[in-house]
């Protein structure tokens, strides 16, 4: 059973992403791939954030996936600073999923609308879909609160690399109009993006979180 057949079944219209959620406090901004000098600012904003957020040893991860081919990561800049950060790739296991990692805003700027931006950002870089996108994630600290505005739903929580620590994973999908709209409020709050050329590569297997196997809780 495909994914589209297999939400039909399982999930009944529950989880869809909400893309217009907090788009009015969306700030004008650019966003655009992260490139190797920008490691040194995504870097702080990972130290700034990682107190009570991310576990202790973790900004090796961080970097590594920064760097990483196998990963597109997205910065947000205000008045030429970076002051947000994120990734996203496709999920091996689903030809229709995707993994959205390490997404951080400046603590100066929290609350200011940039997570809001980069999330619609990454989300917008995926290929057209062809039925749905699945998003899935892990949350540390208070972020779930944040997903969850979004239509995000937990389903679980798994073991992740590299160290196999256990976190709470949450899930949401995106219809082709949900899709549109995220590039289209972006616009509408004067956000520079231009997706020409940008390519959400597949990444890393990701241990027992295969969208066809989990069960909603």
């Amino acid at each position: 059973m495909g994914v589209a057949g297999w939400l039909k079944r399982n999930f009944r219209g529950r989880g869809r992403f909400h893309p217009s959620v907090g788009m009015l406090r969306i700030p004008s901004s650019t966003i655009r791939p992260a490139s190797k000098k920008d490691v040194d600012a995504c870097r702080n904003i990972y130290y700034l954030n990682e107190p009570g957020r991310f576990p202790p040893g973790h900004v090796q991860t961080f970097i590594d996936s920064l760097e990483s081919p196998k990963q597109l990561f997205l910065v947000a800049e205000m008045q030429g600073e970076i002051a947000a950060v994120g990734g996203i790739c496709r999920t091996p296991e689903s030809p229709q999923g995707s993994s959205l990692s390490f997404g951080m805003v400046h603590p100066d700027l929290h609350g200011k609308g940039l997570g809001t931006a980069l999330l619609l950002g990454r989300l917008a870089a995926l290929p057209r879909p062809t039925g749905v996108w699945w998003a899935i994630l892990s949350s540390v600290g208070g972020s779930w609160t944040f997903f969850q505005r979004f239509g995000f739903l937990h389903y679980g929580r798994f073991a992740l690399p590299p160290q196999m620590e256990e976190f709470d994973c949450y899930r949401a999908y995106l219809e082709e109009s949900d899709w549109q709209a995220c590039s289209r409020i972006l616009a509408e709050r004067r956000v520079c993006f231009d997706r020409e050329g940008i390519q959400v590569p597949i990444g890393p297997a990701i241990p027992n979180t295969s969208l066809e196997r989990t069960r909603e809780r």
